[in-house]
């Protein structure tokens, strides 16, 4: 029965090529395509899955750990110079971070340390459905580590003063532990465009430089550009949303903030969901996208009449 859309448009659009037609059906493609036997080996699963949770607590600590020790509410969108100059520190500590441990870990897991990036190598056949649910939970738990222990790094700070022209208090969860909030002067809808367009360029080198095998993968190379495209999205995007493109960098400091006692209301608006849909709508483009670049124009086949009518004698049975 899944068979018949492919079959359909086999018959109504009979001049396609088929590569042509397995482009849009990236989805339906998923249920004809073996899955990689890759979560039978328990205790293989166990460790990617630890060492995966342990990638994601380090990730998460020193990138949010980062805004705030140059003390910058991600996502404030002042427009000041000082909080302008602040950026680049915070990105170059989330670019430089992923790019370290894709090089500790990518031998072992993948080196994913992000929901996104685990659903793309689902779309892309590179791992199975329960080993990206385990993935998954493996990156929302360190996440949840990582924020804990920044809350745990900086807790003393908690009602101390802070500034010079303007004397404030420390919350109980300094700048939300690096929470990413959305700028109150842009709209959730730009929000979210601006989420998914730094996800895709994001994810699209990550599938580009690590997966084609026509390209530098079987090099030492791919985590440099991976670091790299990361600094450049958190320096676009931190002003206005604070740059999540990682639901599970997101989840982190935004859970512990309101479990802490913090500003919840704070880390945790009506635009929570711009983080979480946008990476993951970017994954299933970036899918798409690769699958386009892996068209083989050269060994085109198109159909005859021929065939067409072989295809509508499938459709028929």
């Amino acid at each position: 029965l899944s068979n018949l859309p492919y079959r359909y448009l086999r018959t109504t659009y009979f001049q396609l090529p088929d590569s042509s037609i397995r482009m849009v059906l990236t989805i339906l493609n998923l249920i004809h395509t073996p899955s990689p036997d890759d979560a039978s080996n328990k205790k293989k699963l166990l460790k990617q899955v630890l060492v995966e949770l342990v990638a994601t607590t380090v990730f998460v600590y020193f990138g949010t750990m980062s805004a705030i020790s140059t003390g910058t509410k991600l996502g404030g969108g002042s427009g000041s110079g000082e909080d302008v100059a602040r950026v680049f520190p915070i990105a170059f500590t989330f670019g430089i971070t992923i790019m370290c441990l894709v090089y500790a870990i990518g031998h072992i897991t993948g080196g994913h340390i992000n929901p996104g990036v685990s659903l793309l190598m689902y779309f892309q056949r590179e791992i199975s459905f329960p080993k990206m649910i385990a993935y998954w939970l493996a990156q929302l738990v360190g996440a949840l580590l990582g924020s804990s222990l920044v809350l745990g790094s900086v807790s003393s700070l908690a009602g101390q003063t802070r500034g010079t022209d303007v004397v404030t208090t420390f919350a109980k969860a300094p700048f939300q532990l690096g929470s990413t909030t959305l700028d109150g002067q842009i709209s959730s809808a730009n929000g979210f465009l601006l989420e998914l367009m730094g996800s895709f360029f994001f994810y699209f080198v990550i599938s580009q430089c690590a997966l084609d095998a026509k390209g530098i993968s079987k090099t030492s190379i791919p985590a440099i550009p991976i670091g790299f495209s990361l600094i450049v999205v958190h320096i676009c995007l931190i002003p206005f949303t604070g740059c999540g493109v990682n639901p599970a960098r997101t989840f982190g400091p935004a859970m512990i903030t309101c479990w802490s006692g913090g500003d919840c209301d704070v880390a945790i608006q009506d635009w929570w969901w711009i983080y979480y849909i946008g990476p993951f709508v970017a994954a299933y483009l970036v899918a798409e996208i690769t699958h386009l670049m892996n068209w083989e124009v050269d060994k085109e086949e198109i159909y005859t009449e021929t065939k067409q009518q072989e295809a509508e004698a499938d459709v028929e049975k």
